[in-house]
């Protein structure tokens, strides 16, 4: 693993979109459940406020995962137009 990140043969980058995709879900996982039970738990207390916590936290999430998503499959699509173009190794040239 270590040799295969200190050589310069292959990116690395394709294969690190994966984990922090899912590191996002991850944290916007959190942060939905988190925003739900802050969001039930302001219902007792206020309701307005209650029903704007919840509904902030279900279009900030929504909006999120789209985000999250987009980003990632640009990411993906940058490496695989550059691999297209210009080869999937680091010391090709660039082809004229």
């Amino acid at each position: 693993m270590i040799s295969k990140f200190l050589s310069l043969d292959e990116f690395i980058t394709p294969g690190l979109i994966k984990p922090f995709y899912l590191v996002g879900l991850a944290c916007l996982s959190l942060y939905a459940l988190l925003g739900l039970l802050g969001g039930l738990g302001s219902l007792f207390v206020s309701p307005s406020v209650g029903l704007t916590i919840l509904l902030s936290t279900v279009v900030s999430v929504t909006l999120g995962f789209i985000g999250l998503r987009i980003t990632a499959e640009l990411y993906l699509a940058i490496f695989r137009l550059h691999d297209r173009f210009v080869g999937g190794h680091p010391k090709d040239g660039i082809p004229e």
